[in-house]
């Protein structure tokens, strides 16, 4: 749906015709309309001619644009480091979880052995012993 919007920028009133919501217009023409004021109150700016003054003004906004563009490039590159660097923590936290997994299942076999090695009395099993002699030891006094 094309929209019809009259906005002012610098001295002049335009109608513009876009399929743009009417709202988003009046921000492109509120925006040229500043960076002309901003220009234009330069006293250097008064003596030059009026295509000049036009070349000056799309030279800045194209300045503000490409700047922008490049820090929308740098905020790509830190998210795509990001993105990299989260895929490999989920790797690694996947691979510490199989990990834990794995030792897990082997204290749980540990300690299966160690309680089939030992008998309901909690003495070992398998396990040769020797009966335990009490010696007399006499007490010196001195």
């Amino acid at each position: 749906m094309e929209n019809k919007v009259s906005v002012v920028i610098g001295d002049e009133i335009i109608t513009l015709k876009s399929n743009e919501n009417p709202e988003y217009l009046q921000r492109l023409a509120l925006y040229v309309d500043a960076k002309m004021s901003e220009l234009l109150k330069k006293s250097s700016m008064s003596l030059i001619d009026e295509k000049v003054k036009t070349l000056l003004i799309a030279l800045n906004i194209a300045d503000d644009y490409l700047k922008t563009l490049d820090i929308c490039k740098q905020i790509d590159e830190v998210h795509t480091k990001y993105v990299m660097e989260s895929g490999n923590m989920k790797e690694e936290n996947a691979k510490l979880k199989k990990e834990l997994k794995q030792k897990k299942a082997e204290l749980d076999e540990f300690i299966k052995n160690f309680e089939d090695t030992n008998g309901e009395d909690g003495e070992p099993n398998n396990i040769l012993t020797m009966p335990v002699q009490k010696k007399n030891r006499k007490t010196v006094a001195r």
